[in-house]
């Protein structure tokens, strides 16, 4: 899977509701959305948006055109640090209201999504997730489940951070990239490292993180990490240069894997692999330094069992750097 571009608007009045329907179905037109695939997203985004400010007061959408296997879609997501749901199964059902409406707003959106999923801690607030799939034609034989989040900083114009996806054979390429500093000099390393991942034939993390420093000479420069999970082997190989953080959980424990210092394009020391197990019940989450490294799963209970891209948004919600372009990978074994 992959995303051509994140979008996220703010929610905070009334006007902000009808502002994100307008931006996501003209984004859902770009794409190649028929009139009656654009129709199910202005309800649902209208419905999200609507719920932030009735429940949350305010509230984040984020959304993106994606393509898997020549099909494209459109992954939604509100955020919010409101008061939570208390029965999510009830919030669910049609006619249920805390607020004495129609109570038809997320159980509308989960009739219209091709792809739900919510998470809600009471005190903590809510994340939920709506996909979108052109005529239903997505294919869903996928080995492996994705979900990202990757933002420019406030004010910039475009991401400096990035990412990107490989599949093979018989293993498949994650990688994380954020060029140096921010803005425009930074998005063209980031882009660079992506272009080298997408026309890499080399087979394993290293040599393409190796083949990607000799490419982004011509730029600024990279801190980039790049994970190789294989199924066969149950193993995850990962190298990286530059402040990258990567996590593998499995249960309870946690595994963080190292990279090395260095600048891709500039300065490279050392590209070293290290390899951790990986189970059927493994979360592989990565990310730049715009979120802050102080987070725990453990302290939101049953979000491992959620969607790739809940657990990105929420980590993005709660520890997002406002200083700096975000970007935030998790994946998972598709179940």
């Amino acid at each position: 899977m992959t995303s051509k571009k994140h979008f996220m608007t703010e929610v905070i009045d009334q006007s902000h509701p009808g502002e994100v329907r307008r931006a996501a179905v003209e984004c859902a037109l770009s794409i190649g959305m028929n009139e009656a695939d654009c129709g199910r997203v202005a309800i649902a985004v209208t419905e999200l948006a609507t719920n932030l400010l009735k429940h949350a007061r305010q509230g984040r959408i984020l959304w993106e055109p994606i393509v898997q296997n020549q099909a494209w879609g459109l992954r939604v997501l509100s955020l919010d640090k409101g008061p939570g749901i208390g029965n999510v199964a009830a919030a669910l059902r049609d006619g249920y209201s805390t607020f004495g409406t129609s109570g038809n707003g997320l159980g509308a959106v989960r009739r219209l999504a091709s792809v739900f999923d919510l998470y809600s801690m009471p005190g903590f607030g809510s994340c939920v997730l709506a996909e979108f799939w052109s005529s239903e034609k997505r294919n869903r034989n996928e080995t492996f489940s994705l979900g990202v989040v990757s933002l420019a900083m406030r004010g910039e114009p475009v991401c400096g951070d990035g990412w990107g996806t490989l599949t093979a054979p018989d293993r498949s390429f994650f990688m994380v990239v954020d060029g140096l500093g921010h803005g425009t000099f930074a998005a063209e390393a980031a882009r660079e490292a992506e272009r080298v991942l997408s026309h890499s034939q080399s087979h394993s993390a290293a040599s393409i993180l190796r083949d990607s420093h000799d490419a982004l000479k011509k730029t600024r420069g990279a801190a980039a990490a790049i994970a190789e999970i294989s199924q066969e082997k149950r193993t995850l190989t990962y190298a990286g240069v530059g402040n990258i953080s990567a996590i593998v959980i499995d249960g309870q424990s946690r595994r963080g894997i190292a990279s090395h210092n260095g600048t891709l394009g500039h300065q490279v020391h050392k590209v070293q692999e290290f390899t951790v197990p990986w189970s059927e019940d493994s979360v592989l989450i990565m990310h730049s330094d715009g979120l802050g490294s102080r987070w725990d799963l453990n302290h939101y209970p049953g979000l491992t069992a959620k969607h790739p891209s809940i657990i990105a948004a929420v980590l993005y919600r709660d520890f997002q750097r406002e200083r700096d372009d975000v970007t935030v990978m998790a994946v998972k074994n598709c179940q």
